[in-house]
């Protein structure tokens, strides 16, 4: 008994028994006592939190070895575990978010068919997290990495309508990405060297040194991190699954915990353990300047909220790729900075985008409006992460972004350097004009005839305003104090790595990129709260002592009449004249259709594999006999001939 409770103690190994634990007893007790599993999946939350706090704070390295299994020929699997920076970040943040969410769910998933097994699932994601996060070694962290997946699947699974088989393509997609990384261990395991290649603190290696086995390694591992984080073209699951997954599951998993997850891993490849060359560099660059443009693009044209927002929540994805793909000090800082500020203000939109679909009994855009005083909290709180997420300062998205851009000007290639710059901006821009259609359309705009009175008669919930005003607190405090994670993390993580360009420096609150520009985040904030007064007061002296006359619209000579929405003007017609410019509107139909969508293809010209296979089966055992004979035949002279 002494010995089980001394394995709890360990600082790493424990906080990762915990959560399994607690998510075990949750599942017993599901079916019949789900509040219990609602205290038990806060509790998980808060322990993990506190138990990553005392780590980060920890003065000393802490580590964990286990040798589970020795095979002959000195082949050992082994438990590793470690204290690193980056890895407190993607701990600290997934027990964070489950813990806002699990509070968030306690009114929005309350009465579910499966409510208990909602907070199993969300305390095992939890664990598969915290064992990404501590892992030392590969296999280690595939464990953790699998976990988080097939909860996913079974999360999104609790949804309506086609959640099912939104849940079948997520697993599909993420399956194929986990089975890179599994072969991407194997084939490390393989090497000279052994188990050894798979530890994740041995000191990064030239990508070239390993021959052609290292570009394999290094694709099939970049593969699984794109997958999970959701970069074009290994994005489709993520709106796939937008629409009819419950709302906690997108602001917990998609929109926070996966982009942690994903985005970590490729900082772990390309820091850690491999030095890309240029080559590399560059296709992550395109990899991400692609993504930012492509996803944005497709979110303009969505009229479904939720779809929306996961558009978007792939969009973000190539800022991160871009800046962890510029090699710079400065680009690495601002990629893993935008990495935290995306999963905040991100998670904070899709609850958002809960609140606003349970008022008006629809996630459809058309269907909202007249928010703003029903949804004060909600209102505000959505307009905080929304001008982050399009890059607006003061917020934190901004300083992450301009991080990001200051990377890119430092890429060696300049005209490459003007195209990636020109891309992460009108990306940007285009972020913005889409959030100005979310914001009027579900809270400014006047509310659709059909939903007004549902909408009048909604009120709204402590527990779900909450975590929302926390989330937009950070965004306002990471926009105005940068440096809480720039200057007592990132830099941190980044000792010892090789990167290029100049570092990254904050004296009196202004942070300096180089010799490249400067940002005082106080001076900033102070000019534009004086730019909103001045505002405020030109309109109030042109407006003093004039009355004001409201009349109802006035059009064709027809007055129409209250219950009249043929004249309402719904936020999703702002940008329909994008879909009638020539080249684009080509790009936008294919997009549509799928055509960046490589599940689709697989669906699609598989199944004429398989009917061609089928064809083939004619049920004679003489054919049979044939097909064995000649595979015999072909692997005998490859073995003779190719192998010799």
């Amino acid at each position: 008994m002494g010995q089980i409770f001394q394995v709890f103690r360990d600082p790493l190994l424990g906080t990762i028994l915990i959560s399994l634990l607690v998510g075990a007893v949750a599942y017993l007790v599901s079916r019949w006592m789900p509040f219990v599993c609602k205290a038990l999946a806060l509790v998980a939350a808060i322990v993990v939190g506190v138990r990553g706090v005392a780590l980060a704070q920890a003065s000393q390295a802490v580590t964990f070895h286990w040798v589970w299994a020795s095979l002959p020929g000195g082949l050992q699997f082994s438990v590793d575990l470690a204290r690193t920076p980056l890895g407190m970040v993607v701990l600290l943040g997934s027990a964070g978010f489950a813990l806002l969410i699990c509070i968030y769910s306690l009114r929005a998933m309350a009465g579910h068919r499966w409510e208990g097994k909602f907070y199993t699932y969300v305390t095992w994601a939890l664990a598969g997290a915290a064992i990404v996060a501590l892992a030392d070694n590969l296999l280690v962290l595939l464990v953790g990495w699998e976990l988080v997946t097939l909860m996913l699947f079974l999360l999104i699974n609790m949804g309506t309508g086609e959640a099912r088989a939104g849940a079948a393509k997520a697993y599909g997609v993420l399956g194929f990405a986990d089975a890179c990384l599994l072969l991407a261990v194997a084939l490390l395991a393989a090497r000279p060297g052994g188990m050894e290649n798979l530890s994740m603190s041995r000191g990064p290696v030239a990508v070239g040194s390993l021959g052609a086995v290292g570009y394999v390694v290094y694709a099939l591992i970049l593969v699984a991190a794109l997958a999970k984080a959701g970069a074009v073209p290994l994005h489709s699951w993520i709106p796939a699954i937008a629409e009819d997954a419950p709302t906690p599951v997108m602001a917990y998993l998609p929109a926070a915990v996966d982009k942690l997850l994903g985005i970590y891993l490729l900082a772990v490849l390309t820091l850690r353990m491999f030095q890309p060359d240029w080559t590399m560099q560059v296709i992550l660059m395109i990899v991400g300047a692609v993504t930012i443009l492509a996803a944005v693009l497709m979110a303009m044209m969505q009229h479904n909220l939720k779809k929306l927002l996961s558009f978007h929540a792939v969009s973000q994805v190539g800022y991160m790729v871009l800046g962890l793909g510029t090699g710079t000090t400065i680009g690495v800082i601002g990629g893993l900075f935008h990495m935290v500020n995306h999963a905040i203000y991100k998670s904070a939109l899709f609850l958002m985008s809960g609140n606003v679909g349970r008022a008006c009994g629809s996630d459809e855009i058309e269907d909202m409006g007249g928010l703003a005083r029903v949804l004060p909290v909600t209102f505000v709180c959505g307009l905080v992460a929304a001008a982050a997420i399009s890059g607006v300062p003061p917020f934190n998205g901004f300083v992450s972004k301009w991080l990001i851009y200051q990377g890119t000007l430092e890429v060696s290639s300049r005209g490459l350097a003007t195209v990636l710059l020109l891309a992460a901006v009108f990306g940007s821009a285009l972020t913005l004009a889409s959030f100005i259609k979310v914001i009027y359309s579900a809270f400014l705009s006047p509310a659709p005839v059909s939903s007004a009175r549902q909408i009048s008669t909604h009120r709204e919930s402590f527990l779900t305003a909450l975590p929302m005003v926390i989330l937009a607190g950070a965004c306002v405090l990471l926009g105005l104090w940068p440096q809480l994670i720039t200057g007592m993390v990132l830099e941190p993580a980044l000792s010892g790595v090789t990167t290029t360009g100049q570092s990254l420096s904050v004296v009196g609150g202004q942070m300096t990129a180089g010799t490249l520009g400067l940002w005082n985040p106080t001076q900033a904030t102070g000019l534009i709260f004086i730019g909103l007064v001045l505002g405020l007061v030109l309109r109030w002296v042109g407006t003093a002592g004039r009355k004001v006359r409201v009349v109802r619209p006035f059009l064709g000579g027809e007055v129409p009449a209250a219950t009249d929405d043929r004249f309402r003007v719904p936020g999703t017609q702002f940008y329909e004249t994008m879909t009638r410019i020539p080249v684009l509107r080509t790009l936008l139909k294919h997009g549509q259709l799928g055509a960046m969508d490589p599940y689709r293809w697989l669906g699609r010209y598989g199944h004429g594999v398989v009917e061609i296979l089928r064809a083939r089966h004619t049920g004679l055992l003489s054919l049979y006999v044939t097909w064995c004979v000649v595979g015999l035949a072909v692997t005998l002279v490859y073995l003779l001939v190719v192998v010799r």
